[in-house]
């Protein structure tokens, strides 16, 4: 009995000394930008684009199963459009820019979006949230 005990004693003061330890390996990703000028791009007026969310008991009926959105997708450098200036931070504002993008086809960058957003209702039960966004859209010049 009195082995067991030293036996268990011994393995638990290693088992509590032995310590965790992480290895990790990290690669720099080469720094492949291109450098554009404002001539390059051909610039649009300015667009403006609108969205409107309802919302009943906290959930948005009409999107819960079709949520569609202007957002970038992917790393930065792999990136479908490129917001530059503010980013939109929550649903509607992508909703709009969704609909500035359906609306104009063909563009590559959007430029320092103005975002509008009005909310009206009860936010529990009932709530209308009406947002526009005005910017410009810009696309390389060939």
């Amino acid at each position: 009995m009195k082995k067991i005990n030293i036996l268990f004693s011994l393995i638990l003061v290693f088992a509590l000394l032995s310590g965790c330890s992480v290895s990790t390996l990290s690669r720099k990703s080469p720094a492949n930008y291109i450098e554009f000028n404002k001539d390059d791009f051909e610039i649009s007026n300015q667009l403006t684009g609108e969205a409107t969310v309802e919302k009943i008991l906290m959930i948005d009926w009409a999107r819960l199963f079709n949520k569609k959105y202007g957002v970038v997708e992917g790393p930065p450098t792999q990136a479908i459009y490129t917001i530059i200036g503010n980013q939109a931070a929550f649903y509607p504002q992508l909703y709009a820019i969704y609909n500035i993008l359906k609306e104009n086809p063909g563009y590559d960058i959007i430029l320092y979006p103005q975002y509008e957003t009005e909310k009206t209702g009860f936010p529990i039960f009932y709530s209308v949230t009406k947002v526009k966004v005005t910017t410009k859209l810009g696309k390389l010049k060939n």
